[in-house]
């Protein structure tokens, strides 16, 4: 079995659908990681989420065409939930579930617009990820900045689903700043109420964030994860992350029980030594 690499928040990775575009209003967007990676990689085989979703642009440089893709049915890849064995030592703890990052490149809820055009991921295509992952022994990480789409999608659910879902999908939005995280939380914090894990990565961080009290009193029902702009961007692009906005994020969830995992500070900066916390939620 692999084992997790100690600066991920998850276990491992499945990129079973992808496609994405600049959000709206996020900053975070400008400096697309998984963009940056593309334009220092070369594949030998076109996959879903690279070349299926990214076209050449001005100067050789890739972008994100709007275009939203899946496997092709049948496709092996589809099954790795159900397959993997795990990883050593998990995350959570010795024999607990793994966590698993879904649509690493790309957005599930991504809203997109073509030509003009909005596009939406198909419906099968998302119930397809949900229902792989409620089948599995794991749990999936479902990570967005399209929170309006999410909580449309998981507010029309059949109360049976829910009842089956609810222990195996964590529901996660991005928030790089307070206005993101003012925006985004009230999307998702009626399925927080509801017994939902819902979950907020502050990355990358471009400024300070307050957690409000509808947030923290949440405690240990939900986590934080924070860290800067990511290795894949070039120290000349990356915009930096002060400690102390991290300092301030975990001095509130300190006071509020809350878990926080700091992953790094911006394009591989040194973090000093009291921001050395990787702490995961508890699960039964």
């Amino acid at each position: 079995m692999a084992a997790r690499k100690p600066n991920w928040f998850w276990d491992f990775s499945w990129t079973p659908v992808s496609g994405c575009c600049p959000a709206p209003n996020s900053p975070g967007c400008a400096n697309c990681w998984p963009m940056k990676w593309n334009n220092s990689h070369t594949h030998p085989t076109e996959t879903v989420y690279t070349y299926a979703v990214t076209k050449e642009a001005k100067r050789g440089r890739r972008k994100w065409t709007g275009i939203l893709t899946a496997l092709r049915d049948g496709d092996e890849m589809w099954n790795l939930p159900l397959t993997h064995p795990g990883v050593e030592n998990p995350a959570l703890g010795p024999g607990k579930p793994n966590l698993i990052s879904v649509v690493y490149q790309g957005d599930l809820f991504v809203e997109a617009r073509v030509k003009g055009q909005v596009v939406k991921r198909p419906k099968k295509d998302i119930d397809r990820v949900c229902v792989t992952i409620a089948a599995s022994k794991h749990i999936g990480e479902l990570l967005t900045k399209y929170t309006p789409q999410m909580a449309e999608y998981f507010a029309a659910l059949d109360p049976r689903t829910v009842r089956v879902w609810k222990p195996k999908l964590w529901l996660g939005f991005s928030a790089e700043n307070q206005e993101c995280f003012d925006r985004r939380w009230p999307d998702l914090r009626p399925f927080a109420e509801a017994g939902w894990f819902v979950y907020v990565v502050i990355a990358p961080m471009l400024g300070p964030v307050t957690l409000p009290p509808d947030f923290l009193v949440l405690g240990k029902c939900t986590w934080v994860i924070c860290y800067g702009e990511c290795e894949q961007i070039t120290p000349e692009e990356c915009r930096p992350m002060e400690p102390d906005w991290a300092r301030a994020v975990r001095d509130q969830c300190r006071a509020a029980g809350i878990p926080l995992f700091i992953r790094g500070m911006h394009s591989g900066e040194y973090v000093p030594p009291d921001l050395h916390i990787r702490e995961f939620p508890s699960v039964r």
